[in-house]
């Protein structure tokens, strides 16, 4: 996989902002499953440095990083810490060590994120005694991105790409991750009741990042 330093980054960042996608490029990354978004897109990042740079961006499930068009090429940056925050599709994403985590909602010391993840399955990868393996090993994602030279995002027709998203909710200083109402309510327990009340009166659906958003809204609304 290629990763560029930061500077040509930058540089990149001026170069694709004001460039035209081809038609070829647009049809050929249009609705791929490991991409967040259904097609690249116009964004802005913002530098910690305070330079605000445009790009063609796009958000790889798998690997956990942000994708960018560079001509012809799809590239990746390999200091993200480097960014404060870039802003895709009518949505905020920061930077963590693992990835880069949508801003769900912020109100006072309550930020809400989620980390949009994914895993490749494969129903043909041998593992011996005549079983397949359903799930890809982490090298052999890596090796169907590209080892070498620009990032190859289309995957072979016969992978599936399974969602493994989950959220992560910060007050003050405290992170904590949760993917259902059991561990949000765990994480939330000094409002355990009032919050299992909105949840059974709204339906509460943990796969919708807007019900998740709505949930934590009336939980410091209580407070």
């Amino acid at each position: 996989m290629r990763k560029i330093n930061f500077a040509l980054f930058v540089s990149g960042l001026l170069i694709v902002g004001t460039s035209r996608l081809s038609a070829q490029q647009t049809d050929t990354l249009t609705n791929l499953p490991n991409l967040l978004l259904p097609r690249f897109t116009a964004g802005i990042v913002k530098l910690k440095s305070g330079l605000v740079n445009k790009a063609i961006l796009n958000y790889d499930l798998v690997n956990q990083q942000m994708v960018f068009l560079q001509r012809k090429l799809t590239l990746v940056v390999d200091e993200p810490e480097k960014i404060d925050t870039v802003f895709l599709a009518n949505r905020i994403f920061v930077p963590f060590p693992k990835g880069f985590y949508e801003v769900l909602m912020k109100e006072g010391n309550v930020t809400l994120f989620k980390q949009h993840k994914a895993y490749v399955e494969s129903p043909g990868m041998p593992v011996g005694y005549g079983a397949k393996s359903q799930t890809a090993a982490p090298n052999y994602v890596h090796q169907i991105y590209g080892p070498t030279g620009v990032i190859k995002l289309k995957l072979p027709d016969d992978f599936k790409v399974t969602d493994d998203s989950q959220y992560w909710i910060r007050i003050g200083d405290k992170m904590s991750s949760f993917e259902n109402r059991k561990q949000l309510l765990k994480i939330l327990k000094d409002k355990q009741k009032e919050l299992e009340m909105f949840i059974a009166g709204n339906k509460t659906d943990f796969k919708k990042s807007e019900d998740v958003k709505n949930l934590i809204i009336h939980y410091i609304s209580l407070k």
